[in-house]
């Protein structure tokens, strides 16, 4: 019985340092993910539809019960759709960055929750009323136009007045979207950023989306997104129960089974992972008992008997 106390301590020793390193890798990644971030916190909780490629889940996509990661502005270069359109760049299955931007208060004077769109294309303000947007430059001058007031249509990007339409535009590619520039010039003279839900009908500007005064000024965005996390979010959806819930039903009902999925596969996983190191300290510890059952007789000195 002696060899089977020092196996079962070592065998405890083994556990007790699985599980440390198991704590230290989760802090490492937490600590990372915080410093590779640059913003606090580091991720949001996604509970609207307006970035969904259509009813339910899916991955590679920002969807309603998603978790999705995020990095300070200062630390990535906000490219547009219409950027991304002309070098092949996408996130989250459509071109360009997906940013999350402040859309003021409501008519109550109450803070919103902030926004998670994509940016579409950046026009710069000019003090003459018209707009310039530099990134048309290059981009299919069949997949946008510009009408001025007296009819007539312009491809000069950089002077943009009147009505200014992009084509081909929303997760299916069958939106045309037009907005009114003179209109937006009178109301928000300022530089900034187009910007769009990729299951919305239209444009978020202007005054398309509760709260939002024109377009997006780089002041405006807190953060970029950066990782998906699907499902993660529904944890908190569902603990909150009431309209969050509904939503997660209505929007993406393969959320909840998505994740009770992955939680199951997870616990299988790490139960196989138990299961085979402990099939492999119990075939050592069986081989170190046979060895010492095993072991040869020690021989003892006999005296001799002429002594």
């Amino acid at each position: 019985m002696g060899s089977v106390i020092p196996s079962v301590k070592k065998d405890t020793k083994h556990t007790l340092m699985v599980i440390a390193a198991a704590v230290v890798i989760i802090i490492s990644v937490f600590v990372c993910i915080n410093l590779a971030s640059g913003v606090s916190p580091p991720q949001t909780i996604v509970d609207s539809p307006s970035m969904q490629h259509g009813k339910g889940s899916q991955l590679g996509v920002i969807d309603t019960g998603d978790m999705v990661l995020l990095k300070s502005k200062e630390k990535v270069v906000i490219r547009t759709y219409v950027d991304g359109y002309k070098t092949g760049y996408q996130t989250f299955g459509g071109y360009g960055d997906v940013i999350v931007y402040e859309r003021g208060k409501d008519p109550w004077g109450r803070d919103q929750n902030p926004v998670i769109h994509r940016a579409i294309l950046w026009l710069n303000y000019k003090e003459d009323g018209s707009w310039s947007a530099p990134s048309l430059k290059n981009y299919p001058t069949d997949l946008w136009s510009c009408r001025t007031a007296g009819g007539m249509y312009t491809s000069d990007y950089n002077t943009l007045s009147g009505e200014f339409t992009m084509k081909n535009m929303g997760y299916n590619g069958n939106l045309t979207q037009t907005i009114d520039l003179n209109e937006l010039a009178k109301r928000y003279p300022h530089s900034g950023y187009i910007t769009m839900g990729d299951n919305n009908p239209r444009f978020d500007q202007p005054g398309n989306v509760s709260g939002v005064t024109g377009l997006i000024t780089y002041e405006q965005i807190r953060s970029v997104a950066w990782v998906e996390i699907p499902w993660a979010g529904a944890f908190r959806m569902l603990w909150n129960g009431g309209e969050s819930t509904e939503k997660l039903n209505m929007y993406a009902p393969n959320t909840v089974p998505c994740l009770a999925a992955s939680i199951i596969s997870a616990v299988f996983l790490l139960l196989g992972l138990s299961f085979l190191f402990d099939r492999i300290y119990y075939t050592k510890f069986r081989r170190e008992l046979y060895e010492e059952v095993n072991a040869p007789t020690p021989e003892f000195p006999v005296e001799d008997e002429n002594e």
